[in-house]
């Protein structure tokens, strides 16, 4: 029964993801989570145990949606924002090469090898072993918290985001003696030291791009921190996306890349070893849910 239960649940996610990915391609790449349901209802055929309603409310297919766009998030396949969703190069390219069931097994293995890293993270964390009712729940919450942060961060000036990218590398064990004032910066608004006189390796050079995500951070950023870190190690860190082109450049001159879902995922894990000056910049605060056993 219960190995019943997780095919139909993979069935109905897979068919779910890759319809996700079609309707942004069709439709320039960008639409609202709310005409991305509409039409999800109109275009796909659901049985009897997907279209069931919940007691509290909402259809199985509908939280499973929301559920399980988690994976293309992770996969980089898709951004949110302010109740729209886009779709990213990399989402693109994985449409235009894999079937359904290949797209599925891609974005889940990018939630698995994501889910990994969260071990320190106080929050919650996915078990393909949950319940309807816990997915009702967790889709809801979990993409309201995302929408959140992102409308959080967008809403801050580009100093003040800049002030939160130093804070994080303080919390990460990172001394921040330098932070650009305003005005012009010579393409570097952070420098990290490992110690505190910055004698030993690695010496990180920041820079800092507060953007939306209909503005991606475009190749020309990329060149510019490589021309000026020159044997340091590079980061760009912006609050919105990066272009396909600028990833690709990054990884061909080792620039590390930070967009603003993965910021946030950072400001979440080293939170708590963030001073209360530091935390007062984004306060936020933990949810928890009862850990499932394997069956």
């Amino acid at each position: 029964m219960e190995q019943n239960k997780k095919g139909r649940s993979k069935r109905l996610a897979t068919k779910l993801e890759y319809e996700i990915l079609v309707l942004l391609n069709e439709n320039g790449g960008e639409m609202r989570s709310a005409d991305i349901e509409t039409n999800i209802e109109k275009r796909l055929t659901f049985d009897e145990w997907e279209s069931h309603e919940y007691e509290s409310g909402g259809f199985r297919w509908l939280s499973y949606m929301h559920f399980y766009s988690i994976d293309l998030v992770k996969a980089g396949f898709i951004v949110k924002n302010k109740g729209r969703w886009f779709l990213t190069d990399d989402g693109k390219d994985a449409l235009s090469k894999h079937n359904a069931e290949e797209l599925y097994d891609v974005a889940h293995q990018a939630y698995l090898d994501w889910s990994k890293k969260q071990e320190d993270v106080t929050g919650t964390v996915r078990a393909d072993n949950t319940d309807d009712a816990e997915i009702n729940r967790f889709a809801d919450i979990k993409a309201q918290a995302d929408d959140d942060l992102m409308n959080y961060i967008q809403s801050r000036t580009p100093y003040e985001f800049q002030d939160m990218v130093a804070a994080l590398l303080r919390a990460m064990g990172y001394y921040t003696p330098f932070i650009a004032p305003k005005g012009k910066d010579g393409g570097i608004d952070i420098i990290a030291y490992s110690d505190p006189l910055g004698a030993t390796k690695p010496i990180l050079k920041v820079q800092v791009k507060h953007y939306n995500l209909n503005n991606p951070v475009s190749v020309d950023v990329i060149r510019s921190i490589f021309g000026v870190a020159k044997d340091d190690v590079a980061i760009v860190v912006t609050s919105g996306r990066f272009a396909e082109p600028a990833r690709q450049e990054a990884r061909q001159f080792n620039v590390r890349l930070i967009d603003g879902y993965e910021f946030s995922e950072l400001w979440i894990k080293y939170f708590n070893k963030m001073s209360e000056d530091d935390k007062a910049r984004m306060p936020i605060e933990p949810i928890y849910f009862i850990k499932r056993e394997e069956q």
